[in-house]
């Protein structure tokens, strides 16, 4: 069907057209001009009707092929995100299987001391926040941990009890040394370098400043106590060291809001440490000298033991310098 609008109307004073003008004529009565223009009229009717319907026709057709047209869109974006969607998550799939690694300063050169890394048993106990002995963190406990170091044995799992709940964890994790020992068997020198490793590590394990700094501020008070200048004083210091750590470490996992600065010497502990220490040392010492037959030996090295292990000099005296604080978080 084509446009009408687009036609022209019929010349009706045409000869072709004069049938039509005489019927017209006779119908109704009119003289030639008048059937002219009935007839012009009539035609014209029809046209205006023939071009609405045309253009109603196309304006359906318009909105159909509209339709179409979005239904063929949405079914192409819906194919599309189908597909986006597929992508993305082949992509994840593909991303979960490339090994996971944390990005580098491209302009951070190495750092100039690498600090000894302790066994996996150790650093799980600090990023859990227990008590550890710190002979894991000395010389001896990083050379173990480097000799006994074998990548093939991380993934064994062995079981765990945490707050009487077994968990499996990695073997290296909960493996104990049967070369550790505790804090009072180390030297005070071995003590000393220990403390620095494990310092630098529970930094590294992002534990809070306030007790890094603690722990920080218990060690210097400790080399820097007058107990040390006595005799014996660095195995009572080290017998303190031992016990006081246990004891913070355990008030803090109980979590009961009770628990004490470790900075703090307390003074009554390592008095009573002193006389325990010297005595036990006494005892021994007297023990092996009566084995001997000579009275004057004897004599000479119980002698040679302080009677009064109380010293007026093992009070506390104001610190020379303050430790080294971390930065606040």
């Amino acid at each position: 069907m084509s446009n009408p609008a687009l036609e022209v109307c019929p010349d009706y004073n045409s000869e072709p057209n004069e049938p039509l003008r005489l019927a017209i004529i006779d119908r109704f009565g009119l003289d030639e001009q008048q059937a002219v223009t009935r007839l012009n009229e009539i035609w014209e009717q029809d046209h205006a009707r023939r071009v609405v319907a045309w253009d109603q026709q196309r304006a359906e057709q318009q909105r159909a092929d509209e339709r179409a047209q979005q239904e063929e869109r949405a079914e192409e974006e819906e194919r599309i995100r189908l597909e986006q969607v597929e992508a993305e998550k082949e992509r994840k799939e593909a991303e979960k299987k490339k090994p996971k690694i944390n990005d580098f300063d491209s302009d951070l050169p190495p750092p100039s001391v690498i600090v000894p890394r302790p066994s996996q048993y150790a650093i799980q106990k600090i990023t859990s926040s227990e008590f550890v002995e710190m002979w894991y963190f000395s010389p001896d406990g990083c050379s173990e941990a480097a000799r006994n170091h074998r990548s093939q044995a991380d993934d064994a799992l062995g079981l765990s009890a945490t707050n009487d709940i077994l968990t499996l964890r990695p073997v290296a994790s909960v493996k104990v040394s049967k070369n550790a020992r505790p804090d009072y068997e180390l030297s005070f020198s071995e003590f000393l370098q220990a403390k620095n490793s494990y310092l630098h590590h529970i930094k590294q394990i992002s534990w809070p400043d306030k007790h890094v700094n603690a722990l920080a501020e218990f060690f210097w008070n400790l080399e820097n106590h007058p107990a040390r200048s006595n005799p014996n004083g660095d195995l009572v210091a080290l017998h303190y060291a031992a016990r006081i750590r246990r004891q913070w470490h355990d008030d803090l996992k109980n979590n009961t809001g009770k628990a004490f600065n470790i900075s703090i010497i307390n003074e009554n502990l390592m008095n009573a440490l002193v006389f325990e220490v010297n005595s036990t040392i006494q005892a021994k010492v007297i023990s092996k000298v009566s084995s001997f037959p000579s009275p004057l030996l004897s004599t000479s090295l119980t002698q040679a033991i302080p009677k009064n292990p109380l010293n007026p000099l093992l009070r506390s005296s104001a610190p020379l310098s303050p430790p080294r604080r971390y930065g606040s978080r």
